[in-house]
């Protein structure tokens, strides 16, 4: 096994997921699937993501807005079946490209300065839910809306981060038993995982400590930044 290089993946990637709340997939998944392939990366991916979320949501859990949360959850569930219904039917390429030049777009006009003023509608929250339950489902891109919206309803760095890891855990939850479900969680997967958990907990630990030193401009601004390399990944993903 390579355990070395993919103890150092998961290192790097979970850093960036302590820090900013995401991102973990952007540098992990790439990289691990060229080392150990597809059938071991997703499901490793998926049990570490469960972990640190958890460990990240209960660590800041004063700082969760349980009703925006409970909000994306319900209406993520509720576009999951459509999701799967549909996963043959879709052209993923094309869904990919659509999806990562909007998040390029956003990122742009984010960093630009510019932001919306007053409340967002009810419906756009389930509705931001809804599409990411069937693009999780269907392509396991459940993220990018939901970052998206909440870097635009909170201010706060804190409160962007919880939130945004109370959904995560949820819906991770139900990823982690499809992939239990389907056989995907092997003993191999398990051993990889067993490795790594050290090398997360001195990623949250670290993450914690770099996220508390930002100042909330310059936070999201760096969060904007990612989004970019997530939309132009996505673009290169769709023209592969």
């Amino acid at each position: 096994m390579e355990i070395l290089p993919v103890i150092g993946i998961v290192f790097l990637a979970f850093l960036i997921r302590a820090t900013f709340g995401f991102g973990d997939a952007l540098i992990g998944m790439p990289l691990l699937v060229m080392l150990v392939g597809i059938n071991i990366a997703a499901p490793l991916m998926a049990l570490l993501a469960l972990v640190i979320a958890f460990m990240i949501f209960y660590r800041n859990r004063a700082l969760v807005n349980y009703k925006l949360s409970f909000k994306l959850v319900i209406s993520a569930l509720a576009g999951v079946p459509i999701g799967l219904f549909y996963l043959k039917n879709i052209d993923e390429p094309t869904v990919n490209l659509i999806l990562g030049v909007i998040i390029i777009l956003f990122a742009v006009y984010k960093w630009s300065g510019v932001s919306f003023t007053g409340k967002t509608p009810g419906i756009v929250t389930y509705t931001v839910g809804f599409v990411s339950g069937i693009l999780g489902a269907a392509y396991n891109t459940n993220g990018p809306p939901v970052i998206m919206l909440l870097s635009s309803k909170t201010r706060q760095p804190g409160d962007f981060r919880s939130t945004l890891q109370s959904y995560f855990f949820f819906t991770g939850t139900g990823i982690v038993l499809g992939h239990i479900i389907s056989g995907n969680v092997t003993e191999q997967v398990l051993t990889y995982f067993l490795l790594c958990v050290p090398a997360l907990f001195i990623a949250f630990l670290i993450g914690e400590a770099v996220f508390n030193k930002f100042r909330p401009e310059r936070f999201f601004r760096l969060v904007y930044a990612l989004l970019f390399l997530l939309g132009v990944a996505l673009i290169i993903k769709a023209s592969m």
